[in-house]
């Protein structure tokens, strides 16, 4: 089996790692398949499905999130980009889409007050149609900050505990 790419998407609020989400983007591109065509969401989940489990509950969630994907990529090659997943860079020597930290947001909770897009300076939320908020960069998250956490007055938002850090720093390294 070739070597395919990797790439960490966050799907329902947990990350996935998945492979081969390059090769089929590049191949659906190539096909001049547009990502609003109707047929575009079935070849996505078919083509990941090649490589990757998708459990059923979560096919929706999948589905919405590869699209979104799509689309990116496509624009970026139908303007002349090369389409690459967006290099998240490291922290602390590993990549930083390995690192599980950022935030989970409740949606029962949310009021949709829109105080977290105010405050996080690297753009992990959006705004949804229905008015609240939904992550939708992870791994733009600014490891270690917990600045929404703090001005979200409903306590929607959710971060993992700051110990889980230690066995990512520099020299705190485990054998598994």
């Amino acid at each position: 089996m070739p070597d395919l790419s990797y790439r960490m998407l966050q799907i329902a609020g947990v990350p996935a790692g998945l492979l081969g989400l390059d090769e089929l983007f590049e191949a659906l591109f190539e096909e001049n398949q547009p990502p609003d065509a109707p047929e575009t969401l079935q070849l996505l989940i078919k083509g990941v499905r090649k490589h990757n489990f998708i459990p059923k509950p979560a096919m929706d969630d999948y589905g919405k999130v590869l699209v979104r994907e799509y689309r990116h990529y496509f624009n970026d090659r139908s303007s002349g980009g090369s389409g690459a997943g967006r290099d998240y860079g490291q922290w602390d020597g590993y990549p930083r889409e390995q690192i599980p930290w950022f935030p989970t947001v409740s949606l029962e909770l949310c009021t949709g007050c829109g105080k977290c897009l105010e405050v996080c300076p690297k753009d992990v939320f959006e705004a949804t149609k229905d008015g609240k908020v939904e992550v939708v960069e992870p791994f733009l998250c600014i490891v270690g900050c917990c600045m929404c956490k703090s001005a979200c007055d409903p306590h929607a938002i959710l971060m993992p505990e700051r110990s889980m850090l230690d066995q990512y720093r520099h020299g705190q390294r485990h054998a598994t």
